[in-house]
């Protein structure tokens, strides 16, 4: 199947706020409550235990939910996750630093992934969003990590075949209705009706799954974008396919600094 960049409403500026706060909070409560990235999490934590790594910079982060998870998921006092992205919602990352007791914390400003300051040092993680960019600009991203010597991880939950297509469109329904019918606490009118009753928010989350689907890189490509990055022979690289939720697969690729892995046998 042939990757296709698609549009996603999500990422239309004009959507309407509402409509996107919906398509969010499928996202997010679908991956925290069916636990689709525990595999993922799971490689991750020993990546970072084997490695010596405490710090964890989230890039395209989006509301940030997702890594207060992590946080509990990861479960150690001594790791620090921060929050960044491009366009930043301040006030919901602002509440997960303080839901997390400071485990999570937050940039103010703008973060662009493929520039990110030096001063924002750790394991640059990008956690279903490496599929939103062409492939000129996840080399950019590789490249990027590569130059300033940080370790780099992409975690996304979404596979290019038709299987995994057919399965997310079938499942959808279900789950936009079990989220708006009290799947996400507190109850919420707008979640009835845009995801039921009107079920424009189902629709559009429907539709951005799916492209987000044909969207997604194989691992093949990935390592052919690794390969054009200039300086990726000093890095240890771990690409791989992990098992998720019902038969779905979460694919992960790990960059690390081969000097880095070096100290830390010594």
């Amino acid at each position: 199947m042939k990757r296709a960049h698609l549009f996603e409403f999500n990422d239309l500026p004009w959507l309407p706020s509402p409509l996107r706060k919906t398509i969010m909070e499928f996202l997010h409560h679908m991956s925290v409550r069916l636990r689709m990235y525990d595999n993922g999490f799971d490689a991750l934590a020993r990546l970072m235990e084997q490695r010596g790594l405490t710090s964890i910079q989230a890039l395209c982060a989006g509301d940030g939910g997702l890594m207060l998870a992590l946080s509990q998921h990861l479960g150690r006092e001594d790791v620090r996750i921060q929050l960044s992205d491009k366009y930043p919602s301040l006030e919901r990352f602002a509440e997960i630093e303080r839901e997390s007791a400071g485990r999570v914390s937050h940039v103010q400003g703008s973060v662009n992934v493929l520039d990110v300051p030096e001063q924002l040092s750790g394991l640059r993680l990008i956690v279903n969003a490496v599929h939103h960019f062409q492939p000129d600009s996840v080399r950019g991203i590789l490249a990027d990590a590569v130059a300033k010597q940080q370790p780099i991880v992409f975690l996304d939950p979404v596979q290019r075949d038709l299987v995994s297509v057919l399965r997310f469109t079938a499942a959808t329904p279900f789950i936009s209705a079990w989220l708006s019918l009290g799947g996400i606490r507190p109850l919420s009118l707008r979640r009835v009706l845009l995801g039921v009753v009107a079920p424009l928010g189902a629709l559009c989350f429907l539709f951005d799954g799916v492209v987000s689907h044909l969207r997604a890189y194989h691992l093949e490509e990935w390592q052919a974008l690794i390969q054009q990055v200039e300086g990726h022979e000093g890095y240890d690289w771990d690409l791989r396919v992990l098992p998720g939720f019902l038969g779905a697969r979460v694919s992960f690729l790990a960059g690390v600094p081969k000097a880095q892995a070096a100290g830390r046998a010594a």
